[in-house]
């Protein structure tokens, strides 16, 4: 996957287009993303008992829901584009670098 936890990406179809933000996690088996802010779901959470620990709250509960891998694309830094990514090598080593500008996207 071309995506890492960290990156800055654009949401490039769907509802969200044209939002950005950062990746949190990679749910790898789905093929989906959830990014900071974006996609913004909403859920009704009954108040449950923990055994002794303090119980956890009810209320609506806001949190990110999932976008596929496809609907985002990453941002150059240079750029300030969201861009389709190539590879180099090295030393070994595989960096990830913009289409567009031809810099290293990797940190």
């Amino acid at each position: 996957m071309a995506v890492r936890r960290g990156d800055l990406v654009e949401v490039v179809a769907g509802n969200q287009a044209g939002k950005r933000g950062q990746v949190l996690k990679i749910l790898r088996v789905r093929s989906q993303v959830v990014v900071q802010g974006v996609n913004m779901r909403k859920k009704h959470q009954k108040q449950q008992q923990t055994g002794g620990q303090r119980p956890l709250s009810a209320g609506i509960v806001e949190f990110e829901g999932p976008l596929h891998i496809s609907n985002v694309m990453v941002v150059c830094g240079k750029c300030d584009a969201a861009v389709r990514l190539g590879t180099q090598r090295e030393g070994g080593k595989v960096l990830r670098t913009c289409r567009k500008c031809n810099t290293v996207v990797d940190k």
